[in-house]
């Protein structure tokens, strides 16, 4: 029988005693052939350990219905990537359905973009999660515990097996699950008993690996080259190059991230309130907004103003203008709509004077003589956090700037359920606010070739 037709009986698992030996004395000769058994299984190596995961609970369940997939101890002198591979092929199979391969253990403040549960205790299949803020921790069904930390983007694959694409993590491996595999975009680390760390920098392309203690491997399939790596060593992998730091562990590079300028309103900041009872009604630690949709005097608007006159426009990629939501104690939250939009507009009749403290309602800009920037909302449960916006709209009107000064008017656009003025007021912080920082613009520079 033809090498390549045993193949395919041992792994449509129709071979019989002694083609299986056949094939076993075939793959003890051919280094070749052994390539082309696992090239045409078509399992990676994240597989690989997964069918042997399977193999060991299939053959304690007292079934017999799974002693054919017992492997003859010659297959195993042959080599295990080969014998293994076999196994992966049968086990196929058992991924026609989601499986469950790890869990979400614990989180610290996270907040996340992903599809997956991110509840902790949630049991998690193979999929994306993205971790925006704050610190979590996976334990794979394999033992391996990993904890990332925000900014963080992980793909579980396997219970042997993860890719982490961007960000931080330790990783925690004990004796039951060494073998676990930590991919990156560049290059991929195997655990044999270890703590250790990666890392992944999306900007320099780079990943770098830390053994806290014990042993680990990094292997770059690209090129072929791979390192052995024991406590206190590490190294990196990019762009097919892997350089090890065999006697020390180097200091992490300082995350730089492109030149940014910060700019703050330096106290030119106000709030007007349609009764223009601004002595009991408004406060400048605040930027006080409310709307109500029958006119009640208690509306409020506000206005913030920044000197750009030093910057140079040709050099700015991206604008952001950043607010830091503070409670007022003014109101209440269940009087709003679940969901809450604000827009800030540009003023394009500037005026210093709009930050008399004297300022009325009838004197300040209306939205409909301004140009709108940009939309931004906040839950009804939420009176902290940062909230702001960024785009095409507030780059242009920041370069479009002929005296040095640009204001702009926030308002909100939802109104209150109840119309009748008992709604909450939401607050923001200006630069005299004993706590948060007050609005700021953060312009992010082109990079220098």
């Amino acid at each position: 029988m033809k090498p390549k037709e045993l193949i395919y009986r041992y792994l449509s698992g129709q071979a019989n005693v002694e083609e299986t030996a056949e094939l076993n004395s075939l793959l003890e000769q051919d280094k070749e052939l052994r390539r082309t058994l696992i090239r045409e299984a078509g399992i990676d190596a994240g597989l690989r350990e997964i069918a042997l995961e399977e193999l060991s609970a299939a053959e304690g369940d007292g079934n017999g219905n799974i002693v054919q997939l017992s492997l003859p101890k010659l297959l195993w002198s042959v080599g295990i990537a080969a014998a293994v591979t076999i196994l992966a092929g049968i086990s196929f199979m058992h991924f026609s359905k989601p499986r469950i391969i790890a869990r979400l253990v614990s989180v610290e403040n996270a907040s996340w973009e992903s599809s997956l549960p991110t509840l902790p205790g949630s049991d998690l299949t193979a999929g994306r999660l993205k971790l925006t803020t704050g610190i979590a921790t996976i334990r794979f069904h394999s033992g391996a515990e990993l904890t990332m930390e925000a900014p963080a983007d992980l793909i579980l694959e396997t219970p042997m097996r993860g890719k982490l694409l961007a960000g931080s993590a330790v990783v925690d491996v004990p004796k039951p699950a060494i073998g676990f595999i930590i991919d990156t975009p560049n290059g991929y680390a195997v655990d044999h008993g270890t703590k250790f760390a990666v890392t992944v920098s999306q900007s320099s392309k780079k990943s770098n690996f830390e053994v806290l203690k014990g042993e680990i491997s990094v292997h770059i399939p690209s090129s072929g080259k791979e390192v052995y790596l024991k406590t206190e060593q590490s190294a990196s992998a990019s762009a097919g190059e892997l350089t090890s730091y065999l006697e020390q562990l180097p200091e992490k590079e300082i995350n730089k991230g492109p030149e940014t300028i910060r700019i703050n309103t330096k106290g030119r900041t106000t709030s007007v309130v349609r009764n223009n009872y601004r002595a009991k009604q408004l406060h400048p630690d605040f930027l006080m907004v409310r709307h109500i949709a029958t006119e009640k005097p208690q509306e409020r608007r506000a206005l913030m103003s920044f000197k750009i006159d030093k910057v140079d426009f040709t050099k700015v990629k991206k604008a952001k203008l950043w607010l830091n939501q503070v409670p007022c104690g003014i109101g209440f939250a269940t009087r709003l709509p679940v969901t809450n939009r604000f827009s800030i507009y540009g003023v394009t009749e500037e005026s210093q004077e709009l930050f008399d403290k004297k300022l009325k309602w009838e004197e300040a800009p209306q939205p409909e003589d301004c140009v709108l920037l940009g939309t931004f909302e906040i839950p009804r449960s939420r009176q902290t956090g940062q909230y702001g916006i960024e785009g095409d709209a507030l780059l242009n009107f920041l370069k479009a700037d002929g005296n040095g000064f640009v204001t702009m008017l926030l308002i909100r656009e939802s109104a209150e359920i109840s119309g009748k003025g008992t709604g909450l007021v939401h607050a923001f912080a200006t630069d005299s606010h004993p706590e948060a920082s007050g609005p700021f613009l953060k312009l992010v520079m082109k990079e220098t070739p």
